[in-house]
């Protein structure tokens, strides 16, 4: 969301601007399509590996697209304008416009927003790729509220230049800021002109929204270390279990991580599975990864208890219904 409109330029530069761009996009779509294919399975790769074994709808890494050419030619109006940037050639747009292709990672907390910011500038996955700039919108949020961490990849293309790609990541809710803001109304070329009204009440909304995720991180770090007590507990025979009971039901695993595993009964009541329940099973002493014996979408048999700290659901057996 920028302060200006795109500048109109005097008619013979902005007629040059036109083909030069309308030029880049005829002579490397093509390429600008193969880096956006060869990067988004890689992208997949290492939201896979990050989160083996657990639930992957934390990371949704599905989210790709090229610039339109008309929004294209209008930030690099507008580039032009600020910065009086002299651009002759098609690779001079593409050095100027380094988010004509784009990927975008979604996540559920900020915590895995920063594994996967660290996990993409890890230089020994990169293989072919190279590292060409990051940009922290989130120690440092932009102007308008904007929150996001960038990471930008120099992209190899057999028989072509290598394409310059940007990975926005973000959290949900971080996302959810442009769409709540009409951010896209405001951009260079758009419909409306940015106002203070509209600046201020941005500001606000990212700020209350990075509170929210704040505390959504501490939530799942406060069910984590619940977890992490009633195990330990477990482990040293301080806990009594609740009253016996002849409940046993089928539960499908929703979710699973090194703690604990979360799963659901036939009428959606949702119960933890700890990490203690499944080393009586498997029969281990010490500490164990549930993520390594319960996989998401496994059915199994469980037993049910209850006391003042929650629902749990106890494996009979670890063997999928």
């Amino acid at each position: 969301m920028d302060d200006q409109q795109g500048a109109v330029m005097p008619g013979t530069q902005d007629d040059e601007l036109m083909a030069l761009v309308e030029r880049a996009y005829d002579e490397r779509h093509r390429a600008w399509l193969t880096a956006r294919h060869d990067m988004s399975e890689w992208l997949q790769q290492v939201c896979d590996e990050l989160l083996a074994g657990a639930d992957r709808t934390r990371l949704d890494s599905a989210h790709s697209r090229i610039k339109e050419q008309a929004r294209a030619l209008d930030k690099l109006r507008q580039k032009v304008a600020d910065e009086d940037l002299t651009v002759d050639t098609t690779a001079d747009v593409e050095r100027e416009l380094t988010d004509l292709v784009g990927l975008k990672v979604l996540c559920k907390s900020t915590r895995d927003q920063a594994a996967v910011f660290d996990a993409l500038r890890d230089t020994d996955r990169l293989g072919d790729l190279r590292l060409y700039d990051q940009r922290d919108y989130v120690a440092a949020p932009k102007r308008s509220g904007y929150r996001a961490c960038h990471v930008l990849f120099e992209v190899p293309v057999l028989n072509d230049d290598p394409v310059v790609v940007e990975v926005q990541i973000k959290t949900r809710l971080q996302d959810a800021w442009g769409e709540l803001t009409h951010e896209d109304l405001y951009k260079p070329g758009s419909a409306m002109k940015p106002i203070a009204f509209h600046g201020s009440v941005a500001r606000a909304m990212a700020s209350l929204l990075a509170e929210v995720d704040l505390l959504a991180d501490d939530l799942a770090e406060e069910l984590e270390a619940t977890a992490d007590a009633q195990g330990l507990e477990a482990a040293a025979g301080d806990v009594e279990p609740a009253a016996a009971q002849d409940d046993f039901r089928e539960v499908r695993v929703r979710t699973t991580g090194e703690r604990y595993a979360l799963a659901v009964d036939s009428s959606g009541q949702q119960g933890l599975i700890p990490a203690y329940a499944v080393r009586s099973v498997v029969g281990v002493n010490g500490l164990i990864k549930v993520d390594h014996y319960v996989e998401v979408g496994d059915k199994l048999r469980v037993q049910v208890e209850e006391n003042d700290r929650g629902l749990y659901y106890l494996p009979v057996e670890l063997v999928p219904h």
